[in-house]
């Protein structure tokens, strides 16, 4: 009796067991609440006629198979494609030509979590990749070439409009440079007059004469050398001043080429950052479907993805400003362009007090300025020689024609003596105003000096701090993918919290992007310095009067 009613009671136990809350299959969460799952093929069957020994070992077997997990609950599981790497070095970019596309990103976020409606059986619309639209550009003016460093260069000096106003400044001075040379030489001159003409002393009457003459004024102490002097300095700072509007105009062809490969770099880290808490997102409305974490979890995420999103439509729109404005440099759409930026990568000698005296000596707009102190100079001392008197001659050759034809010829030789004794102090307020733009101009040397030490002494900052600045990026983003990798793993043990996740994503992008701007903060340090030392042209092979032209 007893036996009996002992193997009824494992005959039930063995019927309600997989119904029991301490059997994990049985009211498992899974992504549809609604669907009672099956019971797996480890499950112990009813049958009466077991024996208790049998009924132990089927429970045993039972109680070993490990739960099933949803496949991508495990955040260890999460990859991104083509994760961006850092550079090996402060002076390496690309050696690929890169497309210049748009991106356009789209607000297909799907459901809010704070908004969500769905029953907890349902699982909401996941983030949509808000990269996937891209669209290239209107076609450029030659689809298969690739846009250069020097070419573009080349093209902007060809077509900026201040290329135009600076050559045609320098032409003007040549021209008048050319003008003042005409003092060395003599000037002739013809005359003719016809028709009666009556002398009343003399009665008689003349029908017509004609003269030829030449002047010249052979001394006036200097003041004819220095005005050809003044007018060839002048002509010197045109010729100078546009070279500078070259260097000038190359340097923001440049800057705004570099400006596009920046951006592009930092759009792809912002891409990367944006593909994690996409995957990232996915992943915790699977676990919150799943049973295992929460809706703050999945909104948590949600904010960080947007303000990624955010990041993302900014820069996108500063890479699009920086190609709009070297296409309107160049004139010409732009569909690749070369990232190779060998042309920079030129030697740095000494520190910023040994690059102020180069440039002392060799800066374009400082050599310029200094021509026109000069001229300025000649200028001054050509007016105080209309103090003195000058000396020429002339030489005339004269026929006139009288009545009964007789024809009259005579020549003149003389000498000139011009002097002015007074002009109502008119040349003392010439000097004056002469002078005044001599101070000037001095005064405009030196604060061009001021400006160069200046953007030398922020250039070489930059260029010392960006290098230490690479390093200590390169070497937090190279730590951040080992930290992230480790933080998925801990998070699965339990280890993190979805904040330390977080916190790491955040860290790795901004160390990225830090190192990003290290290696373009260098670049532009060091073309700064070669401009204002006055190398920009030999840099980029660019004649120091003629430009491109």
């Amino acid at each position: 009796m007893f036996q009996a009613t002992f193997n009824i009671i494992c005959i039930l136990f063995v019927i309600c067991a997989p119904f029991s809350p301490l059997n994990g299959n049985a009211y498992a969460v899974t992504p549809d609440l609604k669907t009672k799952p099956e019971l797996n093929s480890n499950t112990v069957k009813q049958d009466p006629s077991n024996s208790l020994n049998e009924l132990s070992t089927q429970i045993a077997q039972k109680d070993s198979v490990p739960a099933q997990k949803t496949p991508l609950n495990a955040l260890s599981q999460i990859n991104i494609d083509e994760e961006y790497i850092s550079a090996d070095d402060i002076n390496f970019f690309d050696t690929n030509a890169t497309p210049i596309k748009r991106k356009s990103t789209a607000n297909q976020t799907g459901p809010s979590v704070s908004n969500a409606t769905q029953t907890e059986a349902a699982k909401p619309e996941i983030t949509q990749n808000a990269t996937a639209s891209t669209t290239a550009d209107p076609a450029s003016t030659d689809k298969g070439a690739v846009l250069t460093l020097h070419e573009a260069c080349r093209l902007a000096v060809l077509h900026h409009p201040l290329i135009d106003r600076a050559l045609a400044t320098r032409q003007e001075e040549e021209a008048n440079y050319n003008i003042s040379k005409s003092v060395y030489y003599p000037r002739i001159d013809f005359q003719a007059n016809l028709g009666p003409k009556h002398d009343l002393k003399t009665d008689i009457t003349e029908y017509g004469d004609s003269s030829v003459s030449m002047t010249q004024t052979i001394f006036n102490f200097g003041g004819l050398q220095d005005e050809v002097a003044s007018a060839r300095l002048k002509a010197d700072s045109a010729r100078l001043r546009f070279a500078r509007t070259n260097e000038d105009i190359a340097a923001l062809t440049i800057n705004s080429y570099l400006t596009i490969l920046q951006a592009k770099q930092l759009l792809r880290v912002y891409e990367n950052s944006l593909q994690f808490y996409q995957k990232l997102l996915e992943t915790f409305w699977e676990r919150y479907n799943a049973g295992i974490s929460s809706k703050a979890d999945a909104q948590k995420v949600e904010v960080s993805l947007k303000s990624t999103e955010s990041q993302l439509v900014i820069q996108n729109e500063q890479f699009k400003t920086a190609k709009v404005l070297l296409e309107n440099i160049i004139k010409q759409s732009v569909a690749d362009i070369e990232p190779n930026v060998n042309l920079l990568k030129v030697g740095i000698l000494g520190n910023a007090e040994d690059s102020y005296s180069r440039a002392l000596n060799f800066n374009i707009s400082l050599r310029a300025t200094q021509a026109e102190i000069e001229s300025q100079k000649m200028v001054i001392s050509a007016k105080s020689t209309e103090y003195l008197p000058s000396l020429g001659y002339k030489l005339q050759a004269k026929n006139e024609m009288q009545q009964h034809n007789d024809d009259k010829n005579s020549f003149d030789a003389q000498l000139t003596l011009n002097w002015n004794l007074f002009n109502g102090f008119a040349t003392d307020e010439k000097i004056k105003k002469e002078e005044a733009i001599l101070k000037r101009l001095e005064a405009t040397k030196h604060t061009t000096e001021l400006e160069i030490k200046n953007i030398l002494d922020n250039a070489f900052n930059s260029y010392d701090s960006s290098a230490k600045e690479y390093q200590l990026a390169k070497e937090a983003y190279d730590s951040s993918i080992y930290l992230m990798s480790l933080y998925l793993s801990e998070f699965d043990l339990g280890i993190r919290t979805l904040l330390d996740l977080i916190t790491a994503r955040e860290g790795q992008t901004s160390a990225a992007v830090r190192e990003v701007n290290a290696r373009f903060a260098r670049i532009r340090a060091t073309l700064n310095i070669i401009l204002e030392e006055g190398r920009l042209a030999d840099v980029l092979n660019l004649p120091i009067e003629k430009g491109f032209l």
